[in-house]
């Protein structure tokens, strides 16, 4: 066996073309999809603070959280990221405010898992907590 270093490969630069077109489609998509979420988000926040049952307070905080983490998890991926994919290739670029601004693509990844683990947390953060809202005194898995 002969081990080759990734210098000695002689490969041509894989050419992908995305007309302008198809990626006007798919920013138009992710725009439509965008104020689609936008507005069930509102509606599920205004539902969050006006009806929500006294007795419902502390779950209504984590709820309320959590959606204003999807509003701004939303704004931040479909107009300050604003990513175009390339299929079937694994990779693409991004359009949005950030790109323009020269902010580097792995520190707009870097924020975004940020954003995506913030929400993951507080969803495991909720369920924990009605889990143990309906326990028994002397459940063994009451903490």
């Amino acid at each position: 066996r002969k081990f080759v270093l990734p210098e000695e490969i002689d490969s041509e630069p894989m050419q992908f073309f995305l007309p302008i077109s198809l990626q006007d489609d798919i920013f138009r998509a992710q725009r439509i999809v965008f104020v689609i979420s936008t507005i069930l988000n509102i509606i599920s926040l205004t539902c969050l603070l006006k009806q929500t049952p006294p007795h419902q307070s502390t779950i209504k905080n984590y709820l309320i959280y959590i959606q204003v983490l999807l509003i701004i998890n939303d704004v931040y991926l479909d107009v300050m990221f604003a990513p175009i994919p390339l299929f079937p290739v694994i990779a693409g670029y991004c359009v949005g405010i950030l790109c323009k601004a020269k902010v580097s693509i792995r520190t707009q990844l870097a924020i975004l898992i940020i954003f995506l683990a913030n929400i993951g947390v507080a969803i495991i953060v909720c369920v924990m907590y009605r889990h143990q809202t309906i326990l028994m005194d002397r459940d063994r898995f009451k903490m």
